[in-house]
């Protein structure tokens, strides 16, 4: 019996390997939730905001999320024949 467990050392971090066996522990929502509990995480654990409080929902609107200003939309010319369309002949 080897002394490192039956499957062998794991993969170094960030190595080929160790990218396909991410990708296939990130598509199976099972092995990501035997990760997340290996890695000292609750399972299915994201990313979030936190309780969702009185003060929280009162200052919603306020909120500046990154939108750009409205720009107009750029015009696209198209060419025919080496004249645009756009053109009055």
């Amino acid at each position: 019996m080897k002394k490192d467990g039956a499957w062998g050392k794991a993969p170094k971090k960030n190595s080929t390997q160790w990218k396909k066996n991410e990708k296939v522990i990130n598509s199976n929502p099972t092995l990501r939730a035997a990760r997340d509990i290996t890695q000292g995480f609750k399972p299915g654990s994201t990313i979030s905001t936190g309780v969702v409080d009185q003060q929280y929902k009162d200052n919603f609107d306020k909120i500046d999320w990154g939108k750009k200003e409205d720009k107009p939309k750029p015009k696209f010319r198209t060419k025919v024949n080496g004249k645009y369309t756009d053109e009055e002949e």
